[in-house]
């Protein structure tokens, strides 16, 4: 248990997450999501946890769309206890977990879609490393090409998982489809060349058909790549086709590009030229920060957790207050 975790636990039935709540008042919230399950399987949040942190929004904060929460940015006018739903990539799950209950709830959402993925033209490349993991036979224990040491798989998948996947985000796309492939060729296993059923995208259909009851989408990119390894023309192709795919499905246009990966490392002012270049207006991280609108091709945001302790600490400004005492 961490020290923040401690006084936390501490501090609670002391009233200490509306004291936070009044404290962090004027500063907006914005949430980042991925995955929504029925059973919180593995990097998921079960649908009845996800449940209960939106009617937690509900009842204790302002719910908005981040395409209001910029628009009153703009117009310089901050919401008192703003909070500000997303979801990235576009997994099925989202329309058939969450999006029902934050239209039961009556809270907006902004979905970021990785448009190649909804189009079926590839799945997600972390995924493929998760699946390959998960089906190999009890008794492997590899060695990947760039990574000096044994990886594994009976003695600790998860771990096995982050340091393949974690050398994939320092690797070029045509590097890191390489390395899937050494994968699976090591492992004795076949690729699918449609994504499984766990790891299948959202339709189409159901995005338009969820945009009829209020949601907003923005881009993700296309294959989402780690930009930061891509040469200029590959970025641009990354940003202009996403736009154009949403507009072309979807009749919109797309203002927000959301950065896949999206740390502090992955962003620099040049990416965030291109990207201003390609048509959009925002970009969206996925770190938070004191002042989350403080760079408009770089805004904050909170990532979701499963854990109560970390999702309060988030959402009634814990977190906020901490890391302002720290600056």
């Amino acid at each position: 248990m961490t020290v923040n975790h401690f006084i936390y636990k501490v501090a609670r039935p002391f009233g200490i997450l509306q004291v936070a709540r009044f404290l962090a008042r004027n500063h907006p919230r914005i949430l980042m999501y991925h995955r929504i399950s029925p059973d919180g399987a593995p990097g998921t949040i079960s649908v009845d946890q996800f449940r209960k942190q939106m009617k937690l929004i509900k009842k204790f904060f302002n719910p908005i769309s981040l395409s209001k929460l910029i628009e009153l940015h703009e117009k310089g006018i901050t919401p008192k206890h703003a909070v500000a739903v997303t979801f990235d990539d576009g997994y099925s799950d989202f329309g058939d977990y969450a999006f029902p209950v934050m239209k039961e709830e009556g809270i907006p959402a902004t979905l970021f879609i990785t448009t190649g993925f909804v189009n079926g033209d590839i799945w997600l490349w972390p995924d493929q490393i998760k699946f390959a993991i998960d089906n190999a036979s009890d008794n492997e224990k590899i060695r990947i090409s760039g990574i000096d040491e044994d990886l594994n798989f009976v003695k600790n998948k998860k771990e096995c998982w982050s340091k393949i996947a974690d050398y994939g985000l320092s690797l070029g796309q045509e590097d890191r489809l390489s390395m899937i492939e050494e994968l699976y060729v090591k492992l004795g296993l076949s690729l699918p060349r449609k994504a499984p059923s766990m790891f299948r995208p959202v339709s189409w259909d159901d995005i338009k058909e969820m945009m009829r009851f209020g949601l907003d989408v923005e881009s993700h990119s296309v294959n989402h790549p780690s930009i930061v390894n891509l040469n200029w023309i590959q970025l641009k192709l990354e940003l202009i086709r996403s736009r154009d795919k949403i507009k072309e499905v979807l009749g919109i246009e797309s203002k927000i590009f959301c950065y896949p990966n999206g740390l502090e490392k992955d962003i620099t002012v040049e990416i965030e030229c291109c990207v201003r270049k390609a048509g959009y207006n925002y970009g969206v991280s996925a770190y938070s920060g004191v002042e989350p609108f403080v760079n408009r091709w770089s805004i904050n945001r909170y990532p979701a957790s499963n854990q109560d302790y970390q999702f309060e600490k988030h959402l009634f400004g814990m977190t906020y207050l901490i890391k302002k005492i720290n600056i």
